[in-house]
């Protein structure tokens, strides 16, 4: 009973039905077709399941040994019970993974299958569904893997035996810290690959729901907190005249590269066919030839056919009867040709620096202005700016906005280097959307702490950071804590948005699978039940948490 009372009275509703629930997925062929599709099992998911957890199990029992030898030197008998448990748990399974007698193979192989691109990749088979191996990249990887966990128990056998040693000598007392902190990151790293980053293909669309949820919390909270940290700034005497000479610069960097020389180009030919353009023209003066909104033309519209170079835009003109004109540098032209149109402009290199140094300078400029009006800092006028503006903008706009042309112009200006994923997309776009909300969250937080603390903590000589890390951030975090997870419970929701951007969520899977079916009401049935078990689930932790802070705090 007491353990029914710390339980939301939502919670023991649901709990109360789960038994009716489950029974409808399971003797219900269509609701158990669907909440496997939407949750995303795939084949050998139990053996799948089983494998996640025994590599969790590895490298949280080396992450715990490390984290527990490096805090607990002096060991109380319960720790050197927990400590000798961890170690042969962690040599255990790592002896027997490198030996095959606990085979991880089939979980291994689907990471590195879903790892690699379908496309271009050898190791997988091609226009096969779920992705597997080729025969020979399986024993290929499996020798590669064998070979990398038996080094693995080899070195963390090493670092350990520094650690035992260093107890006889005291030479390896320090080299002994180093062994243990070196385990402890290696360890979870591993464990943070395994649960956030592996694919897991026994749940492949609850997990990217999940991952997604997560991820962007962190980051919207590390922006939260940087965005309110803004707006505590304070002015100080030669704040307005640093920005300004800032502004300045940046008009001066605007106009460098404005003034670059220019490029030349000509429109030759006639209009009867199609005009060959360069790929990499500018989109606006193919719109102008696309539209007939030049100097000279008839404002009619005319197709246009990409080419890549001058030389191939004349061969085209002249070999191919549909294209009838060509639109190239004016160094480029023949002697002879049939000139219809020159036009000059600035080179994209040169272009789109004098752009956004330009709009640096303004909004520098702006800031300068109004920090002088308000008497407050210009970066926290700018933080009060974004976060204003964010919070006016749907959630939806900002991931088609963040996912396709943002992304689109970040991979162009990169040359390719930079391309993200649809899934980092929207994980940007949502910590961007909520960082403006749990901003709000953390001031709010922040103005809660008595100003009297803040100068008692000064007038004990106290650095503006030692103040926020000692005496702010510890009060405002705990007051915080409860709408901090509404915003969590928000997130998880939001991520369904993911979908518009194809990311196989539960929500795309469960699209994928009503097309698929044409069944009226179980999947969007299921994918409620999930996402309010999810939610629910979520709030009984959030809650949990709450209350240790509160007893903490009495």
């Amino acid at each position: 009973m007491n353990v029914l009372r710390t339980l939301r009275p939502s919670n023991v509703i649901l709990i109360a039905a789960m038994p009716f629930i489950i029974y409808l997925f399971v003797s219900t062929n269509n609701y158990k077709r669907s909440i496997y599709a939407i949750v995303g099992i795939g084949e050998n998911a139990s053996t799948l399941f089983a494998s996640f957890l025994c590599a969790l199990v590895v490298f949280s029992a080396g992450f715990w040994l490390a984290y527990s030898l490096l805090k607990n030197p002096e060991k109380s008998k319960a720790s050197q019970l927990g400590q000798n448990a961890a170690l042969i748990i962690y040599v255990t399974l790592l002896a027997l993974i490198a030996t095959n007698a606990v085979d991880l193979s089939i979980f291994v192989d689907s990471i590195i299958a879903n790892s690699v691109d379908p496309y271009t990749s050898d190791l997988i088979q091609k226009a096969v569904r779920p992705r597997q191996l080729t025969p020979e990249a399986q024993v290929l990887v499996l020798s590669i893997f064998s070979k990398a966990t038996f080094a693995y128990l080899i070195a963390s056998l090493g670092l350990l035996l520094i650690h035992f040693l260093s107890k006889s000598k005291q030479a390896l007392v320090s080299l002994s810290r180093y062994a243990l902190t070196l385990l402890l990151l290696a360890n979870a790293l591993g464990a943070f690959y395994i649960l956030f980053v592996a694919h897991a293909g026994f749940a492949a669309g609850l997990m990217v729901t999940l991952r997604a949820a997560f991820f962007a919390y962190f980051a919207s909270m590390i922006l939260g907190l940087i965005w309110a940290g803004l707006q505590s700034l304070e002015k100080k005497k030669h704040t307005n005249l640093f920005y300004a000479i800032a502004a300045l610069i940046f008009f001066g960097l605007c106009a460098f590269f404005a003034m670059q020389p220019q490029q030349s180009y000509s429109l030759i030919g006639s209009l009867e066919g199609r005009v060959a353009i360069i790929k990499g023209t500018p989109q606006p003066v193919t719109d102008q030839i696309r539209f007939g909104e030049y100097d000279g033309a008839n404002h009619t519209s005319i197709d246009i056919r990409s080419v890549k170079d001058p030389n191939h835009a004349l061969v085209t003109v002249e070999k191919n009867k549909r294209v009838s004109a060509a639109f190239i540098p004016t160094e480029a032209v023949p002697a002879d040709a049939n000139l219809l149109w020159q036009t000059s402009f600035l080179p994209d290199e040169s272009k789109y620096p004098a752009i956004t140094f330009g709009v640096l300078g303004f909004f520098t400029m702006l800031l300068v202005i109004c920090s002088i009006y308000r008497a407050e800092h210009p970066l926290a006028i700018a933080a009060e700016f974004f976060i204003d503006t964010v919070r006016g903008i749907p959630m939806l706009v900002i991931i088609l906005y963040v996912g396709l042309p943002l992304s689109g112009a970040i991979k162009s200006a990169s040359d390719g280097a930079i391309n993200l994923s649809n899934m980092t997309r929207g994980i940007v776009a949502i910590s961007i959307g909520y960082s403006a909300y749990m901003a709000e969250i953390f001031r709010a937080g922040i103005l809660a702490v008595p100003k009297g603390q803040i100068e008692a903590a000064r007038s004990l000589g106290l650095s503006r950071w030692q103040v926020a890390r000692f005496v702010v951030l510890p009060q405002a975090l705990s007051i915080v804590i409860p709408p901090l997870g509404n915003e969590f419970i928000a997130m998880l929701k939001d991520t369904s948005l993911l979908s518009i951007l194809s990311v196989r969520d539960v929500t795309q899977r469960m699209r994928e699978f009503q097309a698929s079916s044409f069944l009226p009401f179980a999947p969007f049935n299921s994918a409620a039940i999930l996402y309010v078990v999810l939610t629910l689930g979520a709030a009984s932790i959030i809650k949990s948490i709450e209350r240790r802070y509160e007893r903490k705090s009495h």
